[in-house]
């Protein structure tokens, strides 16, 4: 007796189960999404931009969302990802007013850090911001270029220029 038999509503609500699951995998959100990568070398003060980014896709929540048209604040090399601290607005670094000085920078000195400049001859003392810190080519006139106030420029740039400057990283 064929028509007692309980119905298999159970086997048919798992099929469709399983179904909806593959439809949702195939057809759902894309769990990648584009990040800009540096196609060539990216200067500090650079627009990045699409004629030195490419776009590539990385798994969602990798890395954080980077605008395109913003200044690098750092050395970007080809094929890195450009990343949020990489980037800033051109106001970002170099305040309004302020030179920057070629200068040897300290290792672990990054775009952005305040400095204290001491002028080894006059023991005078001056503030700044690190603009750019410094490539990896060894003919490089100098390592690194810090911002300095417009009044305190010549001084800065004259003992960097004599060898008479001591750069000091501010730690917090």
């Amino acid at each position: 007796m064929l028509w007692f038999e309980p119905l298999p509503w159970g086997r048919w609500a798992l099929v469709i189960l399983v179904a909806a699951v593959a439809v949702y995998i195939e057809l759902g959100p894309d769990p990648n999404t584009d990040h800009p990568f540096a196609t060539d070398d990216i200067a500090p003060g650079d627009i990045i931009d699409t004629s030195n980014t490419e776009m590539r896709a990385l798994p969602a929540g990798l890395l954080e969302s980077t605008e395109l048209g913003a200044v690098a604040r750092r050395p970007i090399g080809r094929g890195e990802p450009v990343l949020v601290s990489d980037v800033g607005d051109a106001e970002s670094v170099v305040p309004p007013g302020w030179w920057v000085v070629g200068v040897t920078l300290p290792d672990g000195a990054q775009a952005g850090d305040r400095v204290r400049m001491v002028l080894l001859d006059s023991g005078g003392e001056v503030e700044g911001l690190v603009a750019h810190a410094g490539s990896d080519d060894p003919f490089a006139a100098a390592d690194g270029g810090v911002a300095v106030p417009a009044e305190s420029s010549a001084e800065v740039a004259l003992a960097a220029a004599d060898g008479r400057l001591a750069v000091l990283i501010s730690t917090g």
